[in-house]
Parts: structure tokens; C-alpha cells; sequence
């Protein structure tokens, strides 16, 4: 997996340092209180844009107590960039005092040559605690994983993915409810429906289903072989669970050829459960570091 060229020492510990360094004028970038490298985080997360969802790739350049400073790679930008103003939840919680937060406005972006990719500044926003003890903890310069509040006999790597192939069959299941929705609104000549319903339904929820399948399996593998906290890297190949968990289903094609506004509401049902899906990812990429 091609990575940023952003030097990593990643301890065996639960929790990577971050070194302190004084703010430096990015674009429109305006922050004054300093801001933390974080310079052994270099695997990419997964982000969404609020405004229609889609999904990218990001990796994390520094943090303050106000923003957030983060690199879309090239081969991301051309189908996924972002603007200033838009809204993007980075479905990572940033712990700041008592209050986490996951998302926020972009405030400036540029391109930089030396990373070859899109930098981009965002302002902190809408706050939400997260569902498992992995966090970046601004207060204590690190990124951490407590592991003494997660009180449940599974190790948390198979309790997330656990829940990873649980949230992924929620999508099967709206998915089903939607084939029939569709026949009845459909506003195309009958012989062109079942091309139509082949490629929008059948195929996607072929693909749905067939990852539905692989999570289950890599759960039953780590619930069989209950990996270590320091072997989740030798464990999970991040590619193939990037590829699983992504997003089969894209809104807007949905939305073109499926004008009637009933189909918005489950559209949106799966869409919050993707949502929790790459939470879920971004957990797992935490704890995949963190056993480096």
C-alpha cells in the first residue's frame, strides 16, 4: 500500500508519541496555538464529505486544539478532493479536555509537490464520543488506546470487527427493502427495468453480500485465533478490509435514476451505517499502528 513520505517511529507500545512544533502558515490556515506533528501516524484513514457522502482517503499532518491538518493523496484527489467550505467528517475522535470530535469545515487547501498531494486545513467540529477507547488525545500529546475501559471478554479487535460485519449486513438488509421499492417507482419502459434493476440492484447487492461473507470470515479467523495486541499488523492486511468496507453504492446515480423522494430516507439509513463502518476502519488502522 503506497504510503506518504512522512518519516514513522511507531513504538510497540499503546501509545504513539507526538512531538510538539510551532505553527507554520499553511495557505489561510489561522491557527495560533501550536499544533502536534503527528509524525509516526503515516497509514491512511478514511474520511467522507457531509455533503454527498462520498468516501477518501486521508492521512493526518498535525492537530491543534482548534483544526486539523491532513493530506489527500494523489491517486484519491482526481475522483475525491475537497474545497474550501465544504464539510468532512473524519470519522476519527479528537480528544480535546472532555469533549471528542470528528468532523469539520475545510478552511483552506493547496497542492504540495513535495507529498504529491492535496494538503488541506480544517476547523474542529460536532462533537460525539466514541464507540470504542481509541482516540487522538490532544491534552496528552499522543494517540492512545485505553484498553482498561473496554470491559468486554473479547479482545477490541475482534469486538470491532465483530460489529464491522454486523453494520455491513444492515446494508444488505436496506438493500432488500429497497429491490421492491424501486419496481413500484421505477419510471422506465418495462423492458428497460430489468437491465436497469440488474446493474443499480442486483449487482450491488451481489457485491454487498459478497462482502458481507469476507467479514464474516475474518471474524470467525480472529475469534479462532485471538491474534495479540502486538499482532494485529502480521493479522490484517488493511487493503482488503479497505476494499470490504468501503461503500458499494453511489447516492447520486441512485438519486438520477430514482427521482421519487421515498427512496431519500433509506439512502440515508445506509448511509449513517457506512458511516459507522469507517469508524470502525479508522479503529482498526489505530490498533493496526499501534502493534508496529
Amino acid at each position: 500500500m503506497p504510503h506518504f513520505p512522512i518519516v514513522a517511529d511507531i513504538p510497540s507500545m499503546y501509545y504513539t508519541g507526538v512531538a510538539e512544533q510551532k505553527m507554520t502558515d499553511h495557505g489561510q490556515d489561522r491557527r495560533r496555538e501550536k499544533r502536534l506533528d503527528i509524525s509516526s501516524v503515516n497509514l491512511p484513514f478514511l474520511g467522507t464529505r457531509g455533503a454527498d457522502h462520498s468516501c477518501f482517503q486521508y492521512v493526518v499532518l498535525d492537530l491543534s486544539k482548534s483544526g486539523i491538518g491532513f493530506a489527500i493523496p494523489n491517486w484519491v484527489v482526481s475522483r475525491e478532493g475537497v474545497r474550501k467550505g465544504d464539510t468532512v467528517n473524519f470519522h476519527l475522535p479528537i480528544n480535546i479536555g472532555e469533549q471528542y470530535y470528528n468532523q469539520g469545515v475545510i478552511v483552506w487547501t493547496r497542492w504540495d509537490e513535495a507529498i504529491g498531494a492535496q494538503t488541506c486545513g480544517a476547523v474542529l467540529g460536532s462533537k460525539g464520543r466514541p464507540s470504542y477507547p481509541v482516540f487522538i488525545s490532544i491534552e496528552s500529546g499522543s494517540v492512545s488506546v485505553n484498553l482498561e475501559e473496554f470491559e468486554v471478554r473479547d479482545s477490541l479487535l475482534c469486538r470491532v470487527i465483530k460489529d464491522t460485519a454486523f453494520l455491513k449486513k444492515g446494508v444488505d438488509i436496506y438493500l432488500g427493502h429497497l429491490v421492491p421499492f424501486f419496481s413500484r417507482i421505477a419510471r422506465y419502459p418495462r423492458e428497460e427495468y430489468p437491465q436497469l434493476k440488474s446493474f443499480l440492484l442486483s449487482d450491488i447487492r451481489s457485491r454487498v453480500r459478497e462482502h458481507c461473507d469476507q467479514l464474516e470470515a475474518l471474524y470467525v479467523r480472529t475469534r479462532m485465533e485471538t491474534p495479540g495486541r502486538s499482532d494485529v499488523a502480521r493479522f490484517i492486511d488493511l487493503e482488503e478490509l479497505r476494499a470490504v468496507v468501503e461503500s458499494e453504492i453511489y447516492v447520486e446515480i441512485f438519486k438520477a435514476a430514482f427521482s421519487d423522494e421515498g427512496i431519500i430516507p433509506y439512502l440515508n439509513a445506509i448511509k449513517d451505517l457506512e458511516n459507522r463502518l469507517y469508524f470502525n476502519y479508522n479503529t482498526i488502522v489505530m490498533l493496526y499502528l499501534h502493534s508496529l
